[in-house]
């Protein structure tokens, strides 16, 4: 019997141990372990839903409802839906042959959210009221949740921009012994032209070549073959705010010496007024193919254009200065390293005296900037050949401005050649420059 007891309690206390073990952790699965968070969409837009109540009236009960579905649409998309159009017309006429008890009944709701095919998803008439006399008019008011089409977000805060046809006077461009067809190499720059202004992230690019292809896609909602709630996407086309337009003056390349010349404006839509025009130019001097040079000739150019495009929708300023070392408020496509540029000093806003319109404000050439290095965000660099005392003007004073490079190149030689003099020369030219011309500044 003793025997028995001692086996019995050896077995609880073992059964407790094994109680009171930790369990063991599990084990982590390797295809668990290896996967990485999910990339979010992109962000094209998306249709969601709008609460809003409106107000209709009509000759009989089911026509003041059904003005009052057209004017909570209205509410909710503006201008944007065509309520006069066929595919309007027959889903919200819905209330036709309907009597003022049937309009209210819960089954009416249902059925108008089921025949707008998504364009009304709920819906609920909360006051219909008869005519005070003999000939007046039925008054509904509703509430609805109707489809809209909300446009990307941060697209919405971007310049728009629409990058017109170049223009050419010849039907060849001679590189390297080759012909090449101008269209082709209008084509190509205006395609690179307008993937670089997409990439510097500051532009809604606008594209008016797929005209087409989008139209299809329009009328296949319009038709009825798409869902009813995509017709919220339909007129919601985006007017651009700018357009930019050049033409090809120049573009060669033989016996390692290459030039190009393109004349360029930027528009405003709205005003009509030109935001830019100017004539850019540069040169190949390295001995390559047809197609290298070619290459190399188009990318300067889409360089300089973009560049001055930024330049002027967006001026870069010196954000900060230590002595002569910069940061530019700019970085990405707006400067390139190594390129020198004029900055500015602004000063006040002039109007004209007969109109009151701005004529912007005044500018004087303050010095050059050379880019050492440039960041996604910013850029660094220092300053040469300075014409004024830059303790009195604050950083954001001063803007970035596009430098001819030819001129850039003589200013860099004329520096370097006078480099053994120039604090000398420096001190004595500010001396003479700003006695009595401090208030200018």
């Amino acid at each position: 019997m003793k025997l028995l007891l001692t086996a019995v309690s050896s077995a609880l206390l073992l059964s407790a141990c094994i109680q009171d073990e930790a369990p063991p952790a599990p084990v982590a699965s390797p295809v668990a372990a290896q996967s990485a968070p999910t990339a979010a969409l992109p962000d094209a837009g998306k249709v969601t839903s709008e609460q809003t109540t409106a107000s209709g009236m009509g000759a009989t009960a089911a026509a003041a409802v059904d003005e009052a579905i057209k004017m909570a649409v209205k509410q909710v998309n503006g201008v944007a839906v065509d309520m006069s159009s066929e595919q309007f017309k027959s889903t919200l006429a819905l209330a036709v042959g309907k009597d003022a008890a049937q309009l209210q009944a819960t089954a009416f709701s249902e059925y108008v959210a089921q025949q707008s095919g998504g364009v009304v998803s709920s819906f609920k008439v909360i006051k219909l009221d008869a005519p005070a006399a003999q000939g007046g008019m039925y008054t509904a008011q509703i509430e609805a949740k109707i489809a809209k089409f909300n446009a990307p977000a941060a697209e919405s805060k971007k310049l728009k921009i629409v990058v017109g046809e170049i223009r050419f006077d010849t039907e060849s461009f001679k590189v390297a012994g080759v012909a090449l067809p101008s269209h082709k190499v209008a084509e190509d720059l205006r395609q690179r032209i307008l993937d670089a202004l997409t990439n510097t992230g500051r532009f809604s690019v606008l594209d008016r070549e797929l005209g087409a292809d989008i139209e299809q896609e329009m009328d296949m909602i319009a038709s009825g073959q798409a869902p009813s709630a995509e017709r919220s996407k339909m007129s919601q086309a985006i007017s651009a705010d700018l357009i930019w337009t050049g033409k090809i003056n120049a573009f060669s390349y033989q016996d390692a010496q290459g030039n190009w010349a393109l004349s360029q404006r930027v528009i405003n839509v709205a005003t009509r007024q030109v935001q830019l025009s100017n004539i850019l130019e540069g040169e190949l001097k390295q001995k390559q193919s047809a197609e290298q040079a070619t290459q190399s000739l188009e990318s300067q150019m889409v360089g300089r254009v973009v560049s001055a495009i930024l330049v002027r929708t967006f001026p870069i300023t010196v954000a900060s200065r230590d002595g002569n070392n910069v940061v530019l408020s700019q970085g990405g496509q707006s400067v390139r390293e190594g390129g020198r540029y004029l900055l500015v000093s602004m000063g006040q806003e002039i109007k004209d005296p007969q109109t009151g319109q701005s004529l912007g404000r005044t500018e004087y050439d303050c010095c050059e900037v050379v880019v050492d290095k440039v960041g996604p965000s910013m850029a660094q660099g220092h300053l040469e050949n300075i014409r004024m005392p830059l303790e009195q003007i604050q950083p954001g004073g001063l803007q970035l401005r596009d430098l001819n490079p030819k001129v850039a190149a003589v200013s860099a030689s004329a520096s370097s050649a006078a480099a053994p003099k120039k604090t000398t020369v420096a001190k004595k030219t500010q001396k003479d420059i700003f006695a009595g011309d401090s208030e200018k500044w």
